[in-house]
């Protein structure tokens, strides 16, 4: 039997991470600006997993916006590795924009 995990839970988990990853970075900048970009990783893996199990199925409408954000967040996430953008709150703001979406989803 395949236990799922929620959304929900996903999203709060990576958002605590990133609140560790914050208070790490206040006493050792270095470890916490990689610990910022891999407390998204639970989020990024939840996402792609359940985009490569929906192939094929019927989509609702929230899906392609959800898919818009996590392509988002993963070149937003590049972009920051690679010093061409500095925008870290923009992360941020995205996770929330899909937290907002999550809560609201109407099943």
């Amino acid at each position: 039997m395949e236990r799922k995990i929620s959304e929900r839970k996903v999203l709060i988990f990576t958002t605590a991470l990133i609140v560790i990853a914050g208070l790490i970075r206040v006493v050792k900048y270095p470890l916490g600006f990689v610990l910022f970009y891999l407390a998204f990783l639970p989020y990024v893996l939840y996402r792609l997993n359940y985009y490569k199990n929906l192939r094929g199925k019927a989509k609702q409408q929230i899906d392609g916006y959800r898919f818009v954000i996590l392509i988002t967040i993963i070149v937003s996430i590049i972009l920051n590795l690679i010093g061409l953008q500095d925008v870290e709150f923009f992360l941020l703001f995205l996770l929330m924009i899909d937290f907002l979406l999550v809560i609201n989803k109407k099943d």
